[in-house]
């Protein structure tokens, strides 16, 4: 019977419709550090496209998982190829654009070379299983290290 309703392929069907069941009842995702790097890295790296700085390390100093919300205190390293100048040029920004003034307010007047250390704590809650950042703040003033 099952042959003729779906064409011969009845162990496909059985197959997707397993696998399918099983996703759909698969236990939440925990809050670990994999869990909070991969979701800033995410959120980071989408800050600007194309990305004016490299995302060389985060750093997590603390977390607090309160089950269906969670923090992350970290410090997060970020290179800087060029300067803040050479970036607003290649992208034809002018101080007067909001894109500009969020890149100063975020990364200061950068230099060619730099390497700024953020210190934040991130929020992250949790719906159908998933982590999601929920907010930020700065903790403390980005530490810069000048290029070598």
């Amino acid at each position: 019977m099952m042959r003729y309703l779906f064409g011969g392929h009845a162990r496909s069907w059985l197959l997707i419709g397993l696998l399918a069941s099983l996703s759909a009842c698969s236990k939440p995702i925990d809050f670990t550090d994999y869990t909070i790097e991969n979701l800033l890295k995410k959120n980071i790296e989408g800050l600007a496209e194309p990305a004016f700085f490299e995302l060389r390390e985060i750093s997590i100093l603390s977390k607090q998982d309160e089950g269906e919300r969670g923090s992350a205190e970290v410090y997060i390293y970020l290179y800087f190829a060029d300067d803040l100048a050479s970036v607003a040029e290649k992208r034809q920004l002018s101080p007067d654009k909001m894109e500009y003034r969020q890149y100063e307010s975020s990364f200061g007047n950068f230099a060619a070379g730099e390497t700024q250390r953020h210190h934040a704590e991130y929020r992250f809650f949790r719906r159908d299983g998933k982590w999601y950042i929920s907010g930020s703040r700065a903790l403390s003033a980005p530490v810069i290290q000048p290029s070598r």
